[in-house]
């Protein structure tokens, strides 16, 4: 009989030569569960595969794909995966000792379908931080769609997959994945892990440092385009499920948070992208302006609105 799993950490990679030898160590160090870790090497051209195959652990499992993306990565993963539950990391991450061991308690004595955790924004050096999030409703527990009602009225969206520990049945139940793209995915999979309407639950254990990179991927000036053209998708896409029959109790927040995205796609519109006309008539194309009429909620909304106007829809 195969044996159960408790845990699988999935980590999709690409040219991580430096930190995934790390990672993946820290990971397998954790004796007091059963876990898998499946890394995808999402066609690294460095080192990447030669450092993973040189750990002879059997728990590490690598699938290797041509080049499509961290979404599609994490697809792949979600599709072999054998763990009562799913966590989220990325190659460079920084976790703490006991990180899988102390979620995975949380989560199981609290029932949650999704357990929630908190961690520290910090630079290379570690010196300065500052929590995650601070609005969360720590050492509580709510529905999914209770928890889209709080964060829209708190102003708080945590869409970080490395906050979650998520249960495998959950995701295969509601029929989960990732849509396959380039940039701001997450936002829309943790939408629709709570519209799903699960049993979330949140911790306020900071055992994680997301480091702040100003060399990353998502900082260069040819990524700005891609990253516009994303929100877009995300957008849309929180408006599709906003008018879904099954999510009237939510149809008012996810609109209002649509337009909270409308804001920061704006935001690289008007001083990073190349090219603005093939963002503004894609926008055009995908999201008609009175849909975001609906997500109207206060005067500040008025007048941003008004100015969203006039830079796309006028």
């Amino acid at each position: 009989m195969q044996p159960k799993i408790d845990v699988s950490v999935i980590i999709p990679v690409f040219n991580a030569q430096a930190s995934i030898g790390h990672l993946v160590h820290v990971l397998l160090s954790e004796q007091t569960l059963s876990i898998e870790v499946i890394v995808v090497d999402d066609g690294s051209t460095d080192e990447t595969s030669t450092i993973l195959n040189a750990i002879t652990d059997e728990r590490l499992i690598l699938v290797h794909q041509e080049n499509q993306g961290v979404y599609a990565a994490r697809n792949t993963a979600l599709a072999v995966h054998g763990g009562e539950w799913v966590v989220f990391l990325d190659a460079d991450d920084r976790i703490e000792e006991g990180f899988l061991r102390e979620r995975l308690k949380s989560a199981r004595e609290n029932q949650a379908d999704v357990a929630l955790f908190n961690g520290w924004h910090t630079d290379s050096s570690c010196l300065q931080r500052r929590p995650v999030h601070r609005k969360q409703p720590c050492g509580h527990a709510l529905n999914g769609h209770a928890w889209i009602q709080h964060c829209v009225a708190q102003k708080e969206w945590p869409h970080y997959l490395w906050l979650q520990m998520v249960r495998s049945s959950y995701i295969r139940k509601n029929n989960l994945r990732f849509q396959e793209g380039k940039s701001h995915k997450d936002i829309l999979w943790t939408i629709n892990l709570a519209a799903a309407n699960g049993l979330f639950y949140f911790a306020d254990r900071k055992d994680y440092c997301y480091i702040t990179n100003p060399a990353s991927i998502t900082h260069r000036q040819d990524y700005y385009d891609i990253r516009a053209h994303s929100y877009i998708d995300v957008i849309s896409g929180i408006l599709a499920l906003s008018s879904l029959p099954q999510h009237h109790e939510i149809r008012t927040p996810l609109r209002r948070h649509a337009l909270v995205e409308c804001r920061h796609f704006l935001g690289l519109y008007r001083r990073k992208i190349a090219n603005r006309q093939a963002a503004r008539m894609r926008f055009r194309q995908r999201i008609a302006l009175h849909q975001l009429i609906a997500g109207v909620n206060s005067l500040s909304d008025v007048f941003f609105l008004l100015k969203f106007m006039r830079k796309i829809y006028l």
